[in-house]
C-alpha cells in the first residue's frame, strides 16, 4: 500500500534535517517506537508498537537509514515481526526535507507498507487512518523538540 503524506514545519531546514538524520531521536518521537541497538553504520534493531482500538500488534525487527546529506533525503527500510502471530510489517519510506523561502521547512513522505496478519485484516482505510494520526503525534512531538532545542541555543 502506498501512502504519501507531507507537512510544513516552522523551522530551519538545517535544523530538521539534524533530527530527522538521526535514528535515535527520530525513534524517540515516533510513538510506540524504540531502537535497542546499533547493528552496524546504517542499520538498528528495535521494534514498534501500534495500537488500533483495543487491538494492540507489537513488532521486533529492523530498520536501516540511507541518508543523503546533499540534498536532505533519506530512505528508510523497517521490517518487523509480529509477536504472538500477528504477522510481517515491511516497509520503504523515501523522504527529503527542502527549505521554503520563508524559513519554514517542508518535509515529503512517500511509503509503501506491506502488513499480514491482524492488521492486513483490519483493510486499507485503518491502516490509513493509523498511519495519518501516527505522524500527527510524530510532527507534534517533533515540533515540541525543535522548538526546545531553538530555546536552548538562544539561552
Amino acid at each position: 500500500m502506498k501512502i504519501e503524506e507531507g507537512f510544513t514545519i516552522d523551522a530551519p531546514a538545517a535544523d530538521v534535517w539534524a533530527l530527522l538524520s538521526d535514528p535515535q531521536r527520530v525513534a524517540a518521537l515516533l510513538p510506540g517506537a524504540e531502537i535497542r541497538e546499533k547493528i552496524d553504520d546504517t542499520t538498528y534493531a528495535g521494534g514498534i508498537v501500534i495500537k488500533v482500538g483495543p487491538l494492540v500488534a507489537a513488532y521486533s525487527g529492523t530498520v536501516s537509514f540511507l541518508l543523503n546529506e546533499d540534498d536532505r533525503s533519506a530512505v528508510v527500510r523497517a521490517k518487523g515481526q509480529g509477536k504472538a502471530g500477528m504477522g510481517t510489517a515491511d516497509m520503504t519510506m523515501n523522504s527529503r526535507v527542502a527549505a521554503l523561502a520563508d524559513g519554514r521547512t517542508e518535509v515529503t513522505l512517500d511509503s509503501d507498507v506491506t502488513v499480514s496478519g491482524i492488521l492486513a485484516q483490519l483493510g486499507r482505510g485503518m491502516t490509513q487512518v493509523v498511519s495519518k494520526k501516527m505522524l500527527q503525534e510524530f510532527v507534534a512531538r517533533l515540533t515540541t523538540a525543535l522548538a526546545s532545542e531553538a530555546k536552548e541555543a538562544e539561552a
